[in-house]
């Protein structure tokens, strides 16, 4: 089975997928951000539906080169609980969508996210066979992406002090239909796009003088955004990494308070003391919210839907079936518990905690105190990025924007290749010739599930994607019209 499977594509044309994945990966993390990777002519609306179409390409071409590669589906050893955990994951979600009230894009949710685990497993290969190479390629891919982003920024914020023409909220952060949206992108990369001063090996100084005020400047932008949960999550992250790792993180965590002090500063010239001196105001509004009322709603409901349905939940993507307003509920535990049952989040939470454990085991203070600069401040870089992120997932949609789900499952892939041996794992026959057939079918099913409302609106005069769910979203699409499945 898998020689016939192997006979339709050529080590040539492998190439060619794996060419065409990491374009596609570029151009959602560098270039979405701040343009529109597709342009708005052929089919895209949005900042959002632009992200999410980069994406879905991203893990189809992943998918396919995943079923087609040497390595396993799982980096846990044959016979393991956590294979059998995983199976049973896999059933759980099938029945799940099968009961929802659209199973269409109930399975669009777990075929993306069986796609995003693809995507980690390969970055983990990619970390084994060259560390160095691969981490330093995805922080330099990192800070091209805010340089492109801060340039937009600060060209919109310049425009608007010299010219007098002050911006609304959340302009001029224009690459993300909510601000709080640039806040998951954002803290995704603020410990990684440190290592190159605390790393790399830098002999211009004028190249570290650079890198340090675009720190500050990136800095700037997490006061602009007055994002309370962002600025708890880094916080509390930062604690949690020192306690574990004690004198070990110390010169990571200076770093990140060194920039955001400044940050701090830098935020107070820019927006309060210039438009003071200039008598302009250069933003008008606020995002900033006095209450959690909204917060403590959503997750009311998620709890009254998952008491309502706790063995498969509502469907996965499915709370915004049931939400007039938000298509999420601002919390990834209650997402999942709601959407996909008690025993899947279970499932997935000890899954993570399995993770967890394996790496405090593996990625100890002795083991990053023995390592070199790079392995050392790595490791921290890793662990302080996933704990920030998770912390502030739950109280904001993290596991469901396409750059941020991208982003997520890199950093998890990184830290799969960092605590594991520093060897490719090659299928067994049983899993070699399982594995394409089933990737091939969340392959199928992905594009069979997304097509629809990709050539509705490419055929469309107003191009908008149209979805059966009453919340505004963004979720799935961003621009959307209720309408009956």
């Amino acid at each position: 089975m898998t020689k016939m499977l192997a006979t339709h594509i050529s080590f040539r044309q492998l190439n060619l997928i794996k060419i065409v994945v990491i374009a596609l990966f570029l151009g959602l993390i560098v270039l979405s951000p701040s343009l529109k990777v597709i342009p708005t002519s052929l089919i895209a609306t949005s900042f959002h539906d632009n992200q999410r179409l980069v994406e879905l390409c991203l893990i189809g071409c992943t998918l396919l080169l995943s079923a087609f590669s040497k390595s396993p589906l799982s980096t846990f050893k044959p016979n393991e609980p956590a294979n059998y955990a995983a199976c049973a994951l896999i059933a759980l979600a099938i029945t799940s969508s099968a009961f929802a009230a659209s199973p269409r894009h109930a399975l669009i949710e777990a075929c993306v996210f069986a796609g995003l685990v693809c995507l980690a497993l390969n970055i983990k290969n990619l970390y084994c066979d060259n560390p160095s190479m691969l981490t330093k390629q995805l922080v330099y891919t990192f800070w091209a992406s805010i340089l492109l982003f801060m340039l937009s920024f600060y060209t919109g914020y310049i425009t608007a002090t010299i010219f007098n023409t002050p911006v609304t909220w959340p302009n001029p952060l224009t690459g993300f239909s909510n601000i709080r949206y640039f806040n998951q992108y954002q803290l995704w990369t603020f410990g990684l796009v440190t290592l190159p001063l605390l790393a790399f090996e830098l002999k211009n100084t004028s190249t570290r003088a650079f890198l340090n005020l675009g720190l500050i400047a990136w800095a700037v932008l997490l006061f602009f955004s007055a994002s309370r949960g962002a600025l708890l999550a880094l916080c509390l992250s930062g604690i949690v990494t020192i306690v574990i790792y004690k004198k070990v993180a110390w010169p990571f965590i200076r770093l990140q308070l060194k920039y955001i002090s400044l940050g701090y500063i830098g935020y107070q010239i820019l927006f309060v003391l210039i438009p003071y001196l200039t008598g302009s105001a250069v933003v008008i509004g606020s995002v900033m919210r006095d209450t959690t009322s909204d917060r403590l709603a959503l997750w009311s409901q998620a709890i009254q839907l998952a008491e309502n349905n706790p063995i498969f939940g509502v469907g996965p993507m499915h709370f915004a079936w049931f939400s007039s307003t938000y298509a999420h509920p601002h919390n990834s535990v209650l997402q999942l518990m709601c959407e996909w049952g008690i025993p899947a989040t279970l499932i997935i939470l000890g899954i993570a905690g399995y993770g967890l454990c394996y790496w405090l085991k593996k990625v100890n203070i002795k083991h990053l105190a023995s390592g070199n600069q790079l392995n050392q401040h790595l490791g921290i870089a890793l662990f302080f990025t996933i704990t920030t992120s998770a912390i502030y997932s739950l109280v904001d949609g993290v596991i469901v924007m396409p750059i941020s789900q991208v982003m997520m499952f890199t950093a998890i892939g990184l830290m799969m290749g960092y605590a594991s041996e520093k060897t490719i794992a090659v299928a067994t026959t049983r899993t070699a010739v399982i594995k394409p057939i089933f990737l091939g079918i969340v392959l199928i099913t992905l594009i069979r599930a997304t097509l629809p409302e990709i050539l509705q609106s490419a055929s469309g005069s107003e191009k908008r994607f149209s979805i059966g769910y009453l919340a505004a979203g963004p979720r799935l699409w961003y621009e959307v019209k209720p309408t009956q499945e």
